[in-house]
C-alpha cells in the first residue's frame, strides 16, 4: 500500500478525530502509539515552519510593480517616462512620410471615394425581387441536394454489406 493513506490517517489522529494508530490496525502491526499522539509522524524534520506574514495595505490601492525597462529613461518624477531622441526622430520621419504620401495620393483617394456611391447605385438598378427570390431558391436547392448526398453517404457506412 502507498504511504499517502497512512499519512492522512495520522493527521486525523493528530487532530483528535481518531484515538488510535489506524495504519497499524489496518496492516495488523503493533501500534506505533496509543491514544492521541503528542507528536505523530511529521513530514517536516523538526519544527513545523511558521506561515509567512502577509503584508496587508492600510488602504485599498493599486501599486504598480517596479520593472526595469531598458529602452526607457525615467526622469526625476518617477511617474513620467522620457523617450529617447531616436524614437522621436523615427516617429517624426514616419509621420512626415505618411503626410507626403497622402498628399501625392490624396486626389486619387478622393476620386475613388467620390465614385463609390454611383458604383453601388449601378449594382441595384437591375435588381428585382423575382431575380433575388430565384437566386436564393436555387442556392437553397443546391445546398439541400448537397446535404442529402452527404447524409446518404453517412447512412451507407452503417448498412451491412452481404457478400
Amino acid at each position: 500500500m502507498t504511504t499517502n493513506w497512512a499519512y492522512n490517517l495520522d493527521m486525523l489522529a493528530q487532530n483528535g478525530v481518531l484515538d488510535f494508530d489506524a495504519p497499524s490496525f489496518v496492516m495488523g502491526q503493533n501500534p506505533r502509539y496509543v491514544g492521541r499522539p503528542m507528536r505523530p509522524p511529521s513530514p517536516y524534520a523538526g519544527q513545523i515552519p511558521p506561515a509567512p506574514a502577509i503584508n496587508q495595505p492600510e488602504i485599498d490601492e493599486f501599486k504598480m510593480q517596479k520593472t526595469k525597462q531598458p529602452s526607457v529613461e525615467k526622469t526625476e518624477n518617477a511617474d513620467e517616462i522620457k523617450n529617447p531622441a531616436w524614437k522621436k526622430w523615427l516617429f517624426g520621419a514616419l509621420a512626415i512620410s505618411g503626410l507626403v504620401l497622402l498628399g501625392f495620393k490624396g486626389k486619387t483617394i478622393y476620386n475613388w471615394v467620390k465614385s463609390v456611391p454611383s458604383k453601388i447605385s449601378n449594382k441595384f438598378k437591375n435588381f428585382s425581387f423575382k431575380k433575388a427570390k430565384n437566386y436564393v431558391v436555387d442556392k437553397a436547392k443546391k445546398f439541400g441536394n448537397f446535404v442529402k448526398k452527404c447524409w446518404n453517404k453517412f447512412i451507407g457506412l452503417f448498412k451491412s454489406k452481404k457478400p
